[in-house]
């Protein structure tokens, strides 16, 4: 579970709810429970290895699949919600602890000069403050759209094994179209407390 506070976006604070977040993306084993014609990525073909090639609407399909049998309210985190939990317990600052130098980013991330060019698992890499496992690198993750979203783009968060440490950090997000998906793109579920 992830304790509510707050995260300060673009010099404001927002309120962030309690909330349970994954502790890493979703596997190929979990995701194939849901799409069993799921074709596993070359670079990510172990049962445990994560489910990439994923689009937003896979991600979102598969949330809801997983609530009705699960009979949780599981879905995607927000783009707020991803961040406050990628920062881990440190809110303040520029970067927290986990990922603030090259050698703690080394032990906490899976990039472009220690993943070896594939995905790799991400138990395998320090967790944060909240106990949650490769937020940076490893692979980009699908968040839920904002309520003021237009059109058919959807925000992906944290990187992926490709890119460099530098590129690294919290606030790391970029916009595709709802049914792009490459093999470094995957997801985890979150899900409220308060309905």
């Amino acid at each position: 579970m992830i304790p509510g506070g707050e995260i300060e976006i673009e010099g404001r604070l927002v309120p962030v709810e309690p909330f349970y977040l994954g502790k890493w993306p979703v596997t190929n084993e979990q995701f194939e429970a849901f799409a069993p014609d799921y074709r596993r990525s070359p670079l990510s073909p172990g049962d445990r290895d994560l489910a990439t090639g994923v689009s937003f609407e896979q991600a979102h399909g598969y949330c809801a699949w997983y609530a009705e049998v699960s009979r949780k309210p599981m879905r995607l985190p927000t783009e707020v919600e991803w961040r406050y939990a990628c920062r881990g317990t440190e809110l303040a600052g520029d970067a927290p602890s986990w990922c603030a130098t090259p050698e703690s980013v080394d032990r906490s991330c899976w990039h472009a000069g220690n993943s070896g060019g594939r995905v790799q698992l991400p138990e395998h890499l320090t967790a944060n403050g909240f106990g949650l496992h490769g937020m940076l690198g490893s692979v980009w993750e699908w968040v839920a759209p904002d309520a003021d979203s237009a059109g058919d783009r959807r925000t992906l968060c944290g990187g992926s094994f490709r890119l460099a440490a530098s590129e690294l950090h919290c606030e790391l997000a970029k916009r595709e179209s709802a049914d792009f998906a490459v093999d470094d793109t995957g997801f985890r579920v979150a899900r409220s407390f308060r309905t």
